[in-house]
């Protein structure tokens, strides 16, 4: 395996020219190969936008053949919007066989491969773009790891202005424009969140962006089944002093991303300003979201700290600034047949974990009843 072209990091200084040079060296090496970009988890829009970026500036330069791949469901009903709205092509893998021939494989939105992607090891990870800490240093060609943007699609409006400008009048550059400002405003919250590097990268490309197809993509209506949700999360709340938390039962994969627009709609409560609401989805994991507006808690620690590692040494959960999320395969507790058991053992075993970890012991209380996924 070469060795990496270039490492950046937050600390790397310097104009913005330098990074997208050495993302231009790496990418080179796959002229005349194939390249696949790999997404980790359940695509959101801005690893979608970051996806379909990096596809375009490799085609630009000569790269045969790209294919953009996930492993678990576009489950959030705007996500799905946005693959159908702009036409993208995305593929869905669970192993590298599949696809055909891989020469070099690209991260975007995330600095590990999916570990649900089978036969990885021997393809060279050529680049690796993300804004998520990293516990240990990623590897690859080249690396741009920053942790002082909101988004990742800040990182690729940058890597556009140095190596294949955006303009109105094509097609696909509008395209693409429009699904990197729809992933800005996700990921910092309709710009809540924001640092000047994205306000940057918003005006950039503002002028280039379908305004009609932002505003559909935009429309953050609430599902009846999310609404039911929320109103799970809310008869099973429990607050301790500026901390909340909430299990929600038993959820369907399809409707796996309510879990977090209920923990985002409990964080507006005035007296907390850390909330976590979890479930059972699918009946294969327990999986949680954690949201904050507390300077003090980082997410991504606070949530290792909680739930810690899996057998391979890999953090149960992850987040950024103001936001974190958990996955834990449910193993031999999906043995027990019996939901209202199966519920009393995650629920027990779920606010154990996160009461030690906000301060408090834990305590006898009411279970829950489970709420079966329609």
């Amino acid at each position: 395996m070469n060795e990496p072209v270039r490492r950046l990091s937050t600390a790397a200084a310097g104009s913005p020219e330098p990074r997208s040079k050495a993302f231009a060296e790496a990418l080179a090496a796959a002229r005349g190969k194939s390249l696949l970009i790999l997404l980790r988890g359940h695509p959101d829009p801005d690893g979608i936008a970051c996806a379909i970026t990096q596809a375009h500036i490799a085609q630009r330069m000569g790269v045969s053949q790209i294919v953009i791949g996930y492993t678990q469901e576009v489950s959030h009903r705007e996500n799905r919007a946005l693959v159908k709205l702009l036409g993208l092509e995305l593929r869905k893998i669970k192993t590298i066989a599949e696809v055909g021939r891989v020469d070099f494989l690209a991260l975007v939105d995330a600095h590990e491969v999916d570990p649900e992607v089978a036969d990885t090891t021997n393809v060279e990870v050529l680049t690796i773009v993300d804004h998520h800490r990293a516990v240990t240093p990623p590897k690859a060609r080249f690396v741009d790891l920053r942790y002082d943007v909101g988004a990742t699609a800040t990182i690729f409006v940058e890597y556009l202005q140095e190596l294949a400008p955006l303009v109105a009048d094509v097609e696909e550059d509008r395209r693409i424009a429009t699904a990197l400002m729809h992933g800005l405003a996700t990921d910092t919250d309709d710009f809540m969140l924001a640092r000047a590097t994205d306000f940057r990268a918003a005006a950039q490309i503002a002028e280039v962006c379908d305004r009609d197809l932002l505003e559909d993509l935009s429309r953050r209506l609430i599902a009846p089944t999310a609404m039911d949700v929320i109103a799970r999360a809310l008869s099973a709340l429990v607050v301790r002093r500026n901390f909340a938390m909430a299990g929600v039962g038993f959820v369907s994969e399809s409707e796996r991303d309510t879990v977090a627009q209920a923990a985002d709609f409990l964080v507006r409560r005035e007296d907390i300003d850390t909330c976590v609401v979890y479930g059972v989805v699918g009946d294969k994991y327990i999986e949680g979201s954690l949201r904050t507006h507390s300077p003090s808690v980082d997410p991504a620690a606070w949530l290792e700290q909680a739930f810690g590692h899996d057998e391979k040494g890999r953090a149960y959960g992850g987040g950024r600034r103001d936001k974190g999320g958990f996955r834990i395969p449910i193993g031999f507790l999906g043995r027990v047949t019996d939901r209202g058991q199966l519920w009393q053992l995650v629920e027990h075993a779920v606010r154990t974990a996160l009461l030690r970890q906000s301060g408090e012991e834990p305590t006898p209380g009411v279970i829950v009843p489970p709420v079966t996924a329609s």
